[in-house]
């Protein structure tokens, strides 16, 4: 009964000041802190767990974006390629615009440039109707012509071969004359220049057309060494090729018209002032 009448007392003390709440309060903050302590352990150990799942989730993100930039880098590397060789077959294909000739696409397979020889091989032969003593060009300039034909295959004997003279002439001035192969695809000579000729270092040299092998006007090379050394007949001039002897890999084969006939079987083109033997005496000179 006594303890019925206290229950009975509280429960109107509380009723009336509201004081069992505040008493549960109080007690609540008392044992708080053994509430956290006890759940810090919990907590950590959750934390940790997140940690570990988000660092190797990173990881795992960091490694597939790699590889995802390694195959763009990939990509791009091959879309550089192809626009460089766009840019080179523009270049060839332009070249070749608004000329009355026909031309043959063809691609490069081998090389030979020793100081003996520089000859290259194209993808193409009999079976694409490519005749000796055909000219070759690329983008810039004349790079060579045929000397020998296969059914699949062709040899092409570059104008900077020791071996090899092409007509030419000086764009500028008209001056015709004879340009030999030095062995170096970076040097042509011109030997039998007079000395007193109009020539001029940066002066553009083409095909003059004579022998009925190369066509005229097709761009050959440009000045870029003059001697007019006294006492000699003929002044030293040197040009570099402008045709890409020791790069790329199109090339364009020039056909005559049919109402031009063919061309001459192929030889040694002679100079119309002096001979071959005149001009490698001057060259190792």
């Amino acid at each position: 009964m006594l303890y019925g009448l206290m229950a009975i007392v509280l429960m109107a003390m509380d009723h009336r000041g509201n004081y069992v709440p505040q008493v549960r309060s109080l007690a609540q903050h008392a044992v708080e802190p053994i509430y956290h302590v006890v759940e810090w352990p919990v907590e950590a150990l959750h934390n940790l767990v997140a940690q570990f799942q988000s660092r190797r989730a990173l990881r795992a993100e960091n490694e597939r974006l790699t590889r995802q930039l390694l195959a763009q880098q990939g990509g791009l590397q091959r879309l550089q390629t192809l626009e460089e060789e766009n840019r080179r077959l523009r270049a060839l294909f332009d070249g070749a615009r608004n000329q009355p000739y026909e031309y043959r696409f063809a691609e490069l397979v081998g090389v030979a440039l020793d100081p003996f020889s520089h000859q290259v091989m194209i993808d193409r032969g009999s079976g694409d109707g490519v005749q000796r003593g055909q000219a070759v060009i690329d983008g810039h300039g004349v790079m060579g012509q045929v000397e020998d034909v296969q059914r699949h295959f062709s040899s092409v004997r570059l104008i900077s071969d020791p071996s090899h003279a092409l007509p030419v002439q000086i764009n500028r001035s008209g001056l015709r004359t004879v340009a030999f192969g030095m062995g170096e695809t970076d040097r042509l000579i011109l030997p039998n220049v007079p000395r007193e000729a109009d020539v001029r270092q940066g002066d553009l040299v083409v095909t003059s057309g004579l022998g009925h092998r190369f066509p005229s006007g097709y761009p050959v090379a440009i000045v870029t060494v003059i001697d007019r050394e006294e006492g000699r007949t003929f002044a030293r001039v040197e040009a570099t090729p402008l045709a890409a002897l020791d790069r790329g890999r199109e090339v364009l084969l020039i056909s005559l018209p049919e109402d031009v006939g063919e061309p001459e079987e192929p030889g040694p083109a002679e100079s119309p002032e002096v001979s071959a033997e005149a001009a490698a005496g001057e060259v190792q000179e």
